[in-house]
């Protein structure tokens, strides 16, 4: 049985390393978080999959700010 215990503000889930290792995710492992249906899934990523998803994130984040950088490069007037 694994535990939720809080710390602060935050919530962490206590698992076995046995646990871990069975979903192939190593302790110090960047992980995907989902949740989907009331169930928490959750997976290790390739170092790959990491910049892709932060590549993506960064165009998302630059698409939906452009006017503002757009006006941060203009400096002061």
């Amino acid at each position: 049985m694994e535990q939720i215990i809080t710390i602060g503000e935050l919530a962490e889930l206590l698992n076995t390393e046995e646990i871990l290792n069975q979903n192939g995710v190593s302790l110090d492992d960047k992980v995907e978080v989902k949740i989907s249906n009331r169930t928490l899934s959750v997976r290790s990523l390739s170092e790959e999959e990491r910049a892709k998803k932060i590549a993506a994130l960064t165009r998302e984040i630059f698409d939906e700010r452009r006017e503002v950088f757009v006006e941060l490069a203009k400096g002061h007037q």
